[in-house]
């Protein structure tokens, strides 16, 4: 049975760090993204880590206002995926075996991203 979540448009890998007092640090918009794809994960009980080897489709919704902006698909998941581990979805980011990413159709609002997990046999 799979794990499915949706989680706001994650932003690009081009978005994410920022080099500030010689350090690199998460840019304000990677840190907005990661308190709301936090509020967006279900409370209360939550199971436990997946242990196993893993199967991943993501499939990004980018939001409407971008029109016909061109957006690379391929450099959205990074974010996406360390938040996963953060969060005790998996374990480590290191588990997935394979991984598929689709260009869904355009959302109405701000844009989202759905997650589907499914641990394989390995």
């Amino acid at each position: 049975m799979p794990h499915t979540y949706t989680l706001p448009f994650p932003p690009s890998v081009n978005a994410i760090w920022r080099a500030v007092a010689a350090r690199v640090v998460l840019s304000a918009q990677a840190r907005a993204w990661l308190k709301a794809a936090h509020n967006a994960l279900p409370t209360g009980r939550i199971a436990p880590p997946l242990r196993g080897r893993l199967e991943v489709a993501i499939t990004l919704h980018a939001p409407a206002a971008m029109g016909a902006k061109a957006w690379d698909i391929f450099n959205r998941e990074k974010l996406l995926c360390d938040f996963l581990t953060k969060e005790r979805v998996w374990l480590d980011d290191s588990q997935i075996d394979v991984g598929h990413v689709y260009r869904g159709a355009p959302d109405a609002g701000p844009g989202r991203v759905t997650i589907e997990i499914r641990e394989i046999a390995h």
